[in-house]
């Protein structure tokens, strides 16, 4: 089992580590050949010989190596483990990648929208497209802390619903054990029984709409943040509890994800 995140190897110089993670790029200097391994945490420089010449980007592999500073000329500032490099002393292929149809490492990937789908668990892994799912993480991760330290229970509400809660959009119609139903488009209707029990309740639940669109911005599956409350006396608490949590998410993008903006 992986025991050590690249993330954390700036902590072990003067020790042997083993890393696992993926060729991220490769660059030859004739007797030396420097590899950039990645994995969920970040990069980190490996320092190999000839051997290395054997991989490919993207290639999956374990690396047993000392880890080092590096020269002060030579610390690289755009990543977490910039000052330190691992010096190999083996290594070893889990997983062969096959030739890659693009180049992935590029800053931009600069293809077309059906290649992009096309060759999705690989595009997924481009730096600015794996950001959007930090991105979102946090998000989530942030309406949920904001609703819950102001006394706000969460609950899951169903997909599969008897009846439409706004009338206003089409749904998608699903056979039910010879009964009618419907994939929800809002959980409204839970969400207002919920505040019975509750109070305040929040949800983040998927929403489908049966809405055909030409658009790259309007999907007919969503996760939409929802919250509903009671007890209050004038519509400028809602107002205000919507500024609450819109800055408490935006701080937390802020905090947890500065590297993510850098790259927009």
């Amino acid at each position: 089992m992986k025991q050590l995140f690249i993330e954390n190897v700036p902590n072990e110089v003067g020790h042997e580590v083993e890393l696992y993670g993926w060729v991220d790029s490769l660059r030859d200097h004739k007797n030396i050949v420097f590899l950039d391994l990645r994995d969920t945490t970040g990069k980190v420089q490996i320092v190999g010989t000839e051997d290395f010449r054997n991989l490919s980007p993207e290639d999956v592999v374990c690396v047993k190596g000392m880890v080092k500073e590096r020269p002060k000329n030579l610390v690289n500032p755009k990543i977490k483990t910039g000052t330190v490099e691992v010096e190999a002393k083996k290594f070893r292929i889990l997983s062969k990648a096959q030739q890659l149809p693009f180049d992935i490492s590029k800053a931009e990937l600069g293809v077309s929208l059906p290649v992009l789908l096309d060759y999705r668990s690989l595009t997924l892994r481009h730096p600015k497209i794996a950001a959007i799912f930090r991105l979102q993480e946090t998000v989530i991760d942030a309406f949920r802390e904001s609703l819950k330290k102001k006394s706000f229970v969460e609950f899951q509400s169903p997909v599969i619903i008897p009846e439409t809660a706004e009338g206003g959009a089409d749904v998608f119609e699903v056979k039910y054990f010879g009964h009618k139903a419907y994939l929800s488009q809002s959980p409204q209707f839970y969400k207002q029984i919920m505040v019975g029990v509750f109070d305040r309740v929040f949800t983040v639940n998927k929403t489908l709409r049966a809405e055909p669109s030409v658009t790259t911005r309007h999907l007919a599956e969503v996760t939409t943040l929802d919250a509903e409350f009671g007890f209050i006396d004038s519509w400028t608490e809602l107002i205000e509890m919507v500024e609450y949590v819109t800055k408490y998410v935006f701080s937390e993008i802020e905090k947890r994800n500065p590297d993510v903006l850098g790259l927009y």
